[in-house]
């Protein structure tokens, strides 16, 4: 049963959580404020890895990347339910460490793209000996041919963010790889770099046009985390999130370049937050303003900042997660070095005439909610708990692990991918 907020006084605040995500979480702030309740976890089972989810253009369908199991799973939702209608291994004999790390949908809906990591191990000694990546281009109809592979084409090392231009003509691919801070990479001498591929004659012509290598002969761990195109589908943004960076260039700017670098394009240092932590910047999604300006939003996921940077990189807003905002009963970290809440991925959305943002907060297992009608001064609106059941308390993360992101363009659906217990949450606007 939804609770209003007034039944809910006592939290203090302005907002409500449900016990095991059967109740409204919301807020009020003025006439036009968005506001939400969770209907509905999807439980897929926690070997699913439900990182990556993107809505099909349309259509009430949702496509879902579960990146260790290397599956795609095509979801129905159902007014204020979830439906699993197909699901397909898509290389059930690879027993390798690769992964389905993120999916993009066409916006004619007929296909979808997944990013997929490659390494290769020597046999005798098990050494990782490859960091490879490619994009999976797969038919994603509700027939029996969901999941049939369309095209595999080679891209950078460790692929982790896929982006499909408005138009359906360019993919943007962050190409991570991955070594920096321990990570899943550890062959010297590969480097990270963001891929343009041309898919307008089709995806079975799919080609790489442009490869942007990022160097670091400056600035070290220049690894890209998240790429997204302009409305103009030409201006590509991508987060690099161990460098607190974010690049910015223009496709049509590469033209005559045989061998693109970051010097080719504007890198810029993102700013620390009002403690001094760095952002590691991780998801950016592109919105426009109440005056139709363009500006992009970027998740700071290590100091728990929603930051807004426009067209030529200035940054013009860098706001933080406040703990006074949200629930004393929201899980968080309390152990000091990991920021309490970690927001991820970005979904935007229009509600009341006005841009807003959901945002998954992965420590709190919840999605959280911005107007960012004003661009120079993001508000916070909202936030609502997700999945099914949480271990999580008010000062240890979230079991739930919320990643990826969402929304109908009205804000009246949004949906996340919740890796840590394997589901997929639906987020329902209060009538």
């Amino acid at each position: 049963m939804r609770q209003s907020l007034l039944s809910c006084s006592s939290l203090g605040l302005a907002l409500c959580l449900a016990n095991c995500g059967d109740a409204a979480s919301d807020v009020a702030t003025g006439p036009r404020s968005y506001r939400g309740f969770h209907s509905f976890t999807l439980e897929l089972g926690q070997s699913a890895n439900s990182e990556s989810i993107k809505l099909v253009p349309g259509r009430d369908l949702a496509v879902l990347s579960s990146s260790k199991a290397k599956r795609a799973t095509l979801v129905r939702l159902d007014g204020d339910a979830l439906v699993e209608l197909r699901a397909r291994s898509l290389f059930p004999s690879d027993t390798s460490e690769s992964e389905l790390t993120s999916v993009e949908v066409a916006p004619s809906g007929e296909w979808a793209v997944f990013t997929r990591t490659l390494e290769t191990r020597d046999p005798t000694s098990g050494e990782q000996t490859s960091c490879g990546g490619e994009l999976v281009f797969v038919d994603i109809s509700d027939s029996a041919a969901f999941g049939t592979i369309l095209k595999e084409l080679p891209v950078g090392p460790m692929p982790d963010s896929v982006d499909v231009s408005s138009d359906g003509r360019l993919v943007a691919v962050a190409n991570e790889r991955d070594s920096a801070w321990g990570g899943k990479c550890k062959v010297a001498g590969v480097v990270p770099s963001v891929s343009i591929v041309d898919v307008s004659a089709g995806v079975a012509q799919a080609s790489e046009l442009y490869r942007v290598t990022m160097l670091e002969d400056e600035v070290v761990n220049r690894e890209p985390e998240t790429v997204a195109f302009s409305r103009d589908n030409d201006l590509v943004v991508c987060t690099l999130q161990d460098s607190y960076e974010v690049a910015l260039f223009r496709v049509s700017a590469l033209v005559g370049l045989s061998a693109p670098t970051s010097r080719d394009v504007n890198v810029v240092r993102l700013p620390k937050n009002e403690l001094g932590k760095d952002p590691w910047p991780d998801g950016v999604a592109a919105f426009t303003d109440k005056t139709g300006a363009e500006y992009f939003a970027i998740a700071g996921e290590w100091n728990d900042t929603l930051m807004v940077i426009d067209a030529a990189g200035k940054l013009v807003a860098n706001v933080d997660i406040r703990a006074s905002d949200m629930p004393s009963d929201l899980p968080r970290d309390t152990s000091g070095e990991p920021p309490p809440f970690r927001p991820d991925s970005l979904a935007m959305f229009r509600f009341g005439g006005e841009a807003h943002l959901a945002v998954s907060l992965k420590h709190a297992g919840a999605v959280g909610i911005w107007d960012v009608g004003d661009a120079t001064a993001p508000r916070f609106t909202a936030v609502v708990k997700v999945g099914k059941a949480d271990s999580g308390t008010p000062s240890t993360p979230s079991s739930i692990g919320t990643e990826g992101i969402a929304a109908t363009p009205t804000g009246d659906s949004i949906v996340c991918a919740n890796e840590g217990e394997g589901s997929v949450s639906l987020v329902r606007v209060s009538p």
